[in-house]
């Protein structure tokens, strides 16, 4: 991709909204692989055949040579299009105000899934891949403030919601320094390569536990520093060569990280993974055409991060609870159905009613506009 097409903005920035819609189309693709990999990872463990596993691996993994399953390729391209989506919001956003709408965003979701996930482990139903025994309230407290994946052993309630302290390590490192990107956008996420190697350095590699879980900041950072600087490229902030030159040093921390420090564990095509999302991400990011714009992927893509989070409660219950008495076909669709209904239920009743408030509570606190006299 050139360096004008990097370079020139979308036709919904010309028009003043700066809205991306390519990055919706990016964050449908991204949850459907998350979808697609615990899908197929159910049949893998049951050691059940089932005819979409079978294209998943013969179909995109042998010719790609990526992970079984499919394993990291959502992860990855949600962290590297989180990166681009926060940074695209960073620069019209006080620092507190920045943080306040991020946690704001992903918190009220998480505990609400974290409680339904907490009652149906205690109630003796499966939702990961490894199953959890009785939970008690220590275990909900933990699960709520992600306390429970630096714990000893780890209690994961939601499976995927490992990434979420990353995120929010992210958050806050972009808030800390949006008075500095907005005078020199390249200098932040120059300055995150060095900080990230000192946090593998002072971790020390994947013992202790809690030593693993603080090294994870400094390996997946980049991945979100990446996307950082996509939008930056994009929007005209970085030159192209500074941005990619920047990027690759991020890029090669991650191989090294993942090649020295064992800390990814998601397969041995993972470093070819964040390849292909950090491509994906830039082809992407300038695409404005009538499917990106579209209802569909417009609504599919506000609810990608309930889609995220409830996808394996939803679906492996039923599984494991239909799978011996019916076609897999019609349970794998009955479960599709419910992650459907699950997220927009959750969307509906938990997401946008919060933001609305929210909103509604940050424009009250503001005031009214002040009055001039003439």
């Amino acid at each position: 991709m050139s360096a004008s097409t990097l370079d020139r903005p979308v036709a919904a920035a010309e028009r003043g909204t700066g809205y991306l819609h390519g990055l919706d189309l990016l964050r449908v693709f991204a949850s459907s692989s998350v979808v697609v990999t615990h899908l197929v990872a159910w049949f893998s463990f049951a050691r059940q055949p089932f005819w979409v596993a079978q294209g998943v691996e013969s179909g995109v993994v042998g010719p790609l040579r990526l992970n079984p399953r499919l394993s990291f390729l959502g992860v990855a391209l949600f962290l590297v299009v989180s990166g681009v989506v926060v940074t695209h919001v960073a620069g019209r956003e006080r620092p507190a105000q920045f943080l306040r709408r991020r946690v704001v965003r992903l918190a009220p979701l998480l505990w609400v899934v974290t409680l339904l996930a907490w009652v149906m482990i205690n109630l003796g139903l499966r939702v990961s891949a490894t199953p959890q025994e009785d939970l008690g309230v220590g275990d909900l407290l933990g699960g709520l403030v992600l306390a429970n994946f630096f714990w000893t052993p780890q209690v994961p309630l939601s499976e995927v919601a490992w990434t979420l302290p990353v995120q929010l390590g992210f958050y806050c490192y972009v808030a800390a320094t949006i008075p500095v990107l907005r005078r020199m956008p390249w200098l932040p996420p120059l300055a995150a390569v060095p900080l990230c190697f000192t946090i593998l350095l002072v971790t020390g590699g994947p013992d202790p536990l809690v030593g693993f879980n603080l090294g994870q900041f400094g390996v997946y950072l980049p991945l979100l520093c990446v996307g950082q600087l996509i939008s930056l490229v994009h929007s005209g902030k970085v030159g192209p060569y500074a941005g990619t030159a920047i990027g690759v040093a991020h890029y090669a921390l991650f191989v090294w990280a993942d090649k020295a420090g064992e800390y990814t564990f998601q397969g041995e095509s993972v470093v070819r993974t964040v390849l292909l999302a950090v491509l994906a991400t830039i082809v992407l990011v300038t695409v404005s055409g009538p499917v990106s714009r579209s209802r569909v992927v417009r609504s599919w893509a506000k609810r990608t991060y309930a889609v995220y989070l409830v996808h394996q409660i939803a679906m492996y219950p039923l599984f494991d609870a239909l799978m011996p008495h019916l076609d897999p076909t019609l349970v794998v669709l009955l479960g599709l159905a419910a992650v459907f209904l699950l997220s927009e239920a959750l969307h509906r009743w938990v997401e946008m009613p919060v933001d609305n408030r929210f909103r509604r509570w940050e424009r009250r606190d503001r005031g009214p506009a002040p009055t001039t006299t003439g």
